[in-house]
C-alpha cells in the first residue's frame, strides 16, 4: 500500500474516535460539586456549567450543575425568586473545571 494512503487512513482512526469530555456533578446545597469525568456520547458538542444563588430569608442556596450538553445557551438570567442564573458553555474537553464562579437555581 503506498506510504501516503497509509498516513491518511492512520490520521483518519485516530482523530475519528475523539469524544467530548466534560466534568459531571449536581453539587449540594452548599454549591460543592464533587466533579467526575466523563466522556460524553456522540453529538454531544458542549460542556455546560449551570450555577445558581437563591436567598431565603437569611440563607443563601446556591446550586451548581455540570455536564454534558447537546444545546447550551451562555448568559445570566434574573429569576422572578431574585435569584441568579448563569450558564457558561465550552468544546473543550473538560473546559467546565472547578473555578468558575457562576450562578443557578435548581427548578
Amino acid at each position: 500500500m503506498d506510504l501516503r494512503i497509509s498516513v491518511v487512513l492512520l490520521l483518519i482512526f485516530l482523530t475519528g474516535g475523539h469524544s467530548l469530555k466534560c466534568y459531571t456533578c449536581v453539587s449540594d446545597l452548599t454549591g460543592s460539586c464533587d466533579a467526575k469525568v466523563e466522556t460524553c456520547r456522540d453529538g454531544i458538542s458542549k460542556c455546560a456549567i449551570m450555577t445558581g444563588e437563591q436567598s431565603i430569608g437569611s440563607a443563601k442556596i446556591t446550586v451548581t450543575i455540570k455536564e454534558c450538553a447537546s444545546t447550551c445557551e451562555p448568559g445570566t438570567k434574573q429569576l422572578p425568586t431574585g435569584g441568579t442564573v448563569k450558564v457558561h458553555c465550552c468544546d473543550t474537553d473538560l473546559c467546565n473545571a472547578a473555578g468558575i464562579v457562576l450562578y443557578m437555581i435548581m427548578c
